[in-house]
């Protein structure tokens, strides 16, 4: 008899625990889109600098996403001139949430994963890129330019 009340009364307890607490599940997913703009940086021997920024509209993603990493791709389209050697630095990120840009250090392949500064952020909105670049020539000044970037914004909703 002891045993069926004391049995009754667990499971009365675990049914009024499940009833009362629910687990949501955040889904997952990811979207890349390509820029219009060109990230372009001249620079004389020596020297460092900011290129030209880059703009992304990312739309069409549910209202809530928020950003768990993005990736920018600049890989395709780069071009470099002059008999300078321009190596990219950092890559600089941000978004119109955002006040500031946050940065990291340039990928390899011209890929740079970002999640520092930026999970959290609603991903839809305006992106903005630049990277930073030096003239490691001690003889001659350089150009080079990332046509059309592309980012990848990974994200929950």
């Amino acid at each position: 008899m002891k045993f069926t009340k004391l049995f009754g009364f667990l499971l009365a307890v675990v049914m009024l625990f499940s009833f009362t607490t629910s687990t949501t599940l955040a889904a997952s997913s990811s979207k890349t889109f390509t820029s219009r703009d060109t990230m372009s940086l001249s620079l004389d021997k020596q020297l460092s600098g900011d290129s030209s920024v880059a703009t992304f509209n990312i739309s069409g993603l549910p209202s809530d996403a928020i950003v768990t990493k993005v990736v920018v791709d600049a890989n395709t389209g780069m071009t470099y001139g002059g008999k300078g050697a321009i190596v990219s630095n950092r890559i600089h990120i941000k978004n119109d949430s955002m006040t500031t840009y946050a940065s990291a250090p340039w990928g390899s392949q011209n890929k740079t994963t970002i999640t520092t500064g930026v999970i959290g952020k609603p991903a839809n909105g305006t992106w903005s890129i630049y990277y930073n670049g030096t003239n490691v020539s001690t003889l001659y000044n350089g150009w080079k330019s990332y046509a059309s970037p592309k980012l990848t914004v990974y994200y929950n909703y």
